[in-house]
């Protein structure tokens, strides 16, 4: 009795050992969220890079009747082999100061990959189009691993509807772009002779090693704990075989 006692008091400590590691790492996964992964890099012609959060902020300050100038972001995927789907939305103005509103009166055009996806207001809201809106952005379609595309936006702030009077006081405006990279599956294109290779050979082939940091500790922290599930369960299955064969030895002592 006392035996079989201990043995459930070692069971029900393993388990609740194994409950509270899990607690301890789920925080890792919350780190893995991020709107651009590590292998995408984008900035823009100005030196400023666009980090893992994804946002971008433009701030027009110093801005007159007439100006026209031009933002390029690149846009780079050094994976080699993940594909990514990128997308793009516009916030809602987060400063708007002065007697013009500068999200209305600067009209935008973003030319992506050589073709015009976008014009209107900088608010990136017209009557057909909303990229405020996080459920429609702007698609940027797929990169597959080491693509490089470059996103153009041209800004106007047109020198005949307005006019030096509409800056008595200092416009200024501030809004964030936000982009975001899933991964993404490409169809599958197999190789003719991949069927004529060796078992060992294909199952070598299909095995793909974590790149990064993250991957490497999220890949560790997961066998960690398949082996400890392992030794769980091969320890449970020696007690019950312990606690068969101890009846036997009591009949034969009789």
């Amino acid at each position: 009795m006392k035996r079989r006692y201990r043995n459930k008091n070692w069971v029900m400590t393993v388990l609740f050992v194994l409950i509270g590691l899990l607690f301890i790492l789920k925080p890792v996964e919350a780190n893995s969220e991020s709107n651009l992964p590590s292998g995408i890099v984008a900035g823009d012609d100005q030196g400023i890079k666009i980090k893992n959060d994804g946002q971008y902020l433009i701030d027009f300050r110093d801005v007159e009747p007439g100006k026209k100038w031009v933002t390029k972001i690149t846009i780079i995927n050094i994976e080699e082999d993940i594909p990514y789907h990128l997308t793009m939305s516009i916030s809602k103005p987060t400063l708007i100061e002065g007697s013009l509103d500068l999200s209305q009166a600067i009209k935008m055009t973003l030319i992506y990959d050589g073709q015009e996806r976008y014009k209107g207001p900088l608010s990136g809201v017209t009557k057909t189009v909303n990229l405020q809106d996080k459920s429609t952005p702007l698609n940027l379609g797929t990169f597959k691993g080491g693509d490089t595309k470059m996103l153009e936006a041209h800004f106007e702030l047109d020198g005949k509807m307005y006019t030096n009077r509409d800056f008595f006081k200092k416009n200024i405006v501030e809004n964030i772009w936000y982009f975001k990279a899933v991964k993404n599956k490409l169809p599958d294109t197999k190789d003719p002779d991949e069927q004529d290779k060796p078992l060992a050979e294909k199952l070598m082939s299909k095995i793909k090693f974590p790149r990064t940091g993250e991957e490497w500790r999220n890949a560790m922290i997961f066998s960690c704990i398949g082996l400890f599930l392992i030794l769980v369960f091969l320890l449970i299955l020696k007690h019950k075989k312990q606690e068969e064969i101890q009846p036997k030895k009591i009949k034969r002592h009789r």
